[in-house]
């Protein structure tokens, strides 16, 4: 095979030097026979060693995603102490799963449409890779080749299958993927590959709730692949938690006291606690913080934290969603504006803090900051000129832009009369 560079036999007890540019190979069979001699083997060096053409796996100590290569290779029994047999238990001895998982082993070397043949001659398949999968500490360099092998089958799975086990892999939540970025975006793109309608709102939750904005963006690129526009997708539209138009929430916390969770303009979420002695919605004194009267319901205020959370995750989704809205330039027709993104009680808080550009037609592109006027949302230019997109009109977030010192200080003058600082660069200086 090509990923085999060359190999050096032992004559004598003494190994041979190697070529140049050859690096070491461990043949399988001399591996798995018992007493046999131990040969050397060289990584792959015109793709990562995930074959998925990321980063490739580093020398021992190294992290799995250092562009080293990795030592000798070792089969997947064998790998990271023999944990792998362990967790598969007796389906390790399974001859459907043995074969898939030596195929595994091979990484991107295996034989070309042999994956789906063996997936189907191994009816506890799914089983198998969920076991796999559920592994709780990181796995170790070695098992590079092997857990990407893992990443490619995968998909082959029925869709119901394969899409918890990659939303998992994806979410860094296995530890296959744990300590490698590089793994987790491969089972980002694997996840796409998934036929079906399960994928999409898959995907939608890795966007919207990953802590890591890598992850996030490169779910909304796959995402972005299989939707055509907004209205095609349903699970675009973000959980509204129950805010009201004001982005505030009034929960009770016991007899005596409320919380008032509030999406505030630019994406900052707030508790409050006040007295309310029992009155369905006036708010009474605020508290300083949390209140500790024996009458307080702990689970309530349990859940003033946990939506606090929720709304944080889905403030940071929402910005993510409108740096790719604004790097591509995307046109967005004006129900679609007014519906998911100013009216919207989360997006609507960094929306609304934005310039944005609008155009009917042919005609020529027109910015302002949206502004209500007598019911209905329109942008105010700088002049303070009001624009009403029609029924017909497209707007698109306003791009990073350098303008004359003028122009400039009147867009500042115009941000800071309305009391916002747009959630993203746009207005420079020239």
């Amino acid at each position: 095979m090509g990923w085999f560079r060359g190999r050096r036999k032992r004559r004598g007890g003494e190994p041979a030097a190697e070529a140049p540019g050859q690096a070491a190979a461990t043949s399988r069979t001399a591996t798995e026979a018992a007493g046999a001699r131990q040969a050397s083997a060289a990584a792959r060096p015109e793709t990562g060693s995930f074959g998925f053409g990321e980063e490739p796996a580093a020398a021992a100590g190294a992290p799995i995603s250092s562009p080293d290569r990795i030592p000798d290779r070792i089969p997947w029994r064998g790998l990271d102490g023999g944990v792998y047999p362990r967790l598969l238990g007796p389906l390790a001895d399974d001859p459907g799963v043995g074969a898939l998982l030596d195929h595994c082993e091979l990484g991107s070397l295996g034989p070309p449409g042999i994956a789906k043949d063996l997936v189907g001659q191994a009816p506890r398949a799914g089983e198998a890779l969920g076991r796999l999968v559920g592994r709780e500490q990181a796995a170790g360099l070695r098992s590079a080749e092997f857990v990407a092998g893992v990443i490619r089958v995968l998909p082959l799975l029925p869709a119901e299958e394969a899409v918890p086990l990659l939303v998992r892999l994806a979410a860094q939540e296995s530890g296959l993927t744990v300590e490698s970025m590089p793994v987790a975006r491969a089972a980002i793109r694997a996840l796409a590959s998934v036929p079906g309608e399960l994928v999409p709102s898959a995907l939608h939750r890795l966007a919207s709730e990953s802590p890591l904005a890598a992850l996030r963006k490169a779910a909304y690129a796959e995402l972005k692949r299989r939707l055509r526009t907004l209205s095609d997708a349903p699970e675009w539209t973000v959980d509204a938690f129950g805010l009201d138009g004001d982005s505030r929430l009034r929960m009770a916390v016991g007899p005596d006291h409320v919380a008032v969770v509030r999406v505030e303009l630019g994406g900052r979420v707030k508790v409050g606690y006040h007295e309310s002695h029992g009155r369905a919605s006036a708010d009474g004194r605020a508290l300083a913080g949390k209140p500790t009267a024996s009458t307080v319901d702990q689970d309530a205020l349990r859940d003033v934290t946990e939506l606090a959370a929720k709304l944080r995750t889905a403030v940071r989704a929402a910005r993510t969603r409108l740096e790719s809205a604004q790097k591509e330039r995307r046109e967005i027709p004006t129900a679609d504006w007014i519906e998911h993104y100013i009216t919207h009680p989360v997006t609507g808080t960094l929306a609304k803090t934005l310039l944005w550009e609008t155009r009917d037609g042919e005609a020529a592109w027109r910015m302002g900051l949206p502004r209500q006027v007598e019911g209905r949302w329109g942008l105010i230019t700088e002049t303070s000129e009001r624009i009403v997109p029609g029924d017909g009109s497209v707007l698109r977030i306003a791009a990073p832009m350098r303008l004359p010192v003028a122009r400039a200080r009147a867009w500042e003058r115009l941000l800071a009369k309305a009391k916002v600082e747009p959630a993203l660069k746009q207005i420079q200086r020239g």
